[in-house]
């Protein structure tokens, strides 16, 4: 019981600071702080599906949490070398 209660304390830690960096996004001001903003949330979002994969017994959201992650860091990638480009040319 405990341990369930810590995982769900867990989780609204990570919605608050999911929220506070959704602000991130919408607000800006620059592209950059937009990109940061959203890889935050969506790694914040993989730890709650990680914790909701413990607390239910679905083991396969793991499967699903990697899988964010990696698109995550490919996206991360693709907009920074899209941003270099943009500055260089600009």
């Amino acid at each position: 019981m405990a341990k369930e209660s810590i995982l769900v304390a867990g989780i609204g830690v990570l919605l608050f600071t999911a929220l506070m960096a959704m602000y991130r996004v919408i607000a800006g001001p620059t592209l950059a702080d937009r990109i940061v903003g959203l890889n935050t949330v969506t790694t914040k979002v993989v730890g709650i599906i990680a914790i909701l994969a413990v607390l239910w017994r679905e083991w396969h959201l793991i499967d699903a949490a990697i899988v964010l992650l990696m698109v995550n860091s490919v996206s991360g990638l693709i907009l920074a070398k899209y941003m270099e480009r943009r500055g260089r040319n600009a």
